[in-house]
């Protein structure tokens, strides 16, 4: 009876050690998953916080043209880049060409097509609108450095406060 009381309690160490050791190997792969999923959730978190918006980076000549390419569509050809708002009819044609100042180049306009001038960052934009011309909106800025003009012009918008015309100028950048 000795014999058997002994074994009984052997077995019941061995079957409570056994226990308690599945019970910390369940619980240490419980908290390595908890910190799996917390690691991944954190990593897809940060992954979004910092996922840059994809932009349309077009470097054409001595200008640059970065947009948000789920909203814009820029196509360059050999004189100038054509800039199409996605799922409309809203269009910009962006050129540049050389001129001697930005004065000569905006003297066709008469002054009543004149409108403020949009300032975006360091730009100064120069807007005019005419019924006469094929573009109904055109924009200016000029490289006194390399004496060089960009014009952004559309003939879909008259108003110099549109938002998208507003982003598309804030697109175009002077490069060095």
């Amino acid at each position: 009876m000795k014999k058997f009381f002994m074994i009984l309690a052997v077995v019941s160490v061995v079957g409570m050690l056994a226990s308690c050791n599945g019970n910390a190997k369940a619980s240490e792969y419980a908290n390595e998953e908890t910190e799996t999923t917390n690691v991944e959730a954190n990593v897809e978190q940060d992954n979004e916080e910092s996922a840059p918006e994809p932009e349309t980076y077009y470097h054409y000549s001595d200008y640059q043209i970065t947009l948000p390419t789920e909203k814009w569509e820029v196509n360059i050809a050999y004189s100038n880049s054509g800039i199409r708002k996605k799922g409309s009819k809203l269009e910009f044609e962006v050129k540049h060409w050389d001129s001697p100042s930005l004065e000569e180049t905006i003297s066709k306009y008469p002054a009543e097509s004149r409108h403020d001038d949009i300032v975006i960052g360091d730009y100064t934009w120069k807007v005019f609108t005419d019924d006469n011309d094929y573009f109904k909106m055109c924009c200016y800025i000029y490289n006194t450095e390399k004496k060089y003009v960009v014009r952004v012009a559309t003939d879909n918008i008259t108003d110099p406060t549109n938002p998208d015309l507003h982003e598309v100028l804030e697109g175009v950048r002077f490069v060095d």
